[in-house]
């Protein structure tokens, strides 16, 4: 089972919602949660420990990946210069704003 990150960015806001990869079928796994305006990794944390499917290790790596993209957005709030593909194949930027 893999996951997708997707972000919707705005300078000093960034939208984060997880999707759960099967195969070719893809299930949105949380809703978009908004950092700063609101704790996204609490939210997001509180989501998957609602989906009982969700093993304690895929909650895990989810919750420390999330951690890594607010990470580098905190240390590099320009959005060209924090996910250049390569290291965080798994994150996908929907949009700019």
């Amino acid at each position: 089972m893999s996951f997708r990150f997707k972000l919707v960015w705005r300078e000093n806001l960034l939208g984060i919602a997880i999707d759960q990869i099967y195969g070719e079928h893809v299930v949105p796994l949380t809703n978009y949660y908004y950092w700063p305006r609101s704790d996204a990794w609490s939210q997001i944390r509180l989501e998957l420990k609602a989906k009982n499917w969700i093993s304690v290790t895929e909650q895990t790596f989810i919750l420390n990946k999330t951690t890594e993209i607010l990470n580098k957005l905190q240390a590099s709030p320009k959005q060209n210069s924090i996910f250049d593909g390569s290291k965080m194949s798994d994150v996908e930027i929907i949009a700019t704003l």
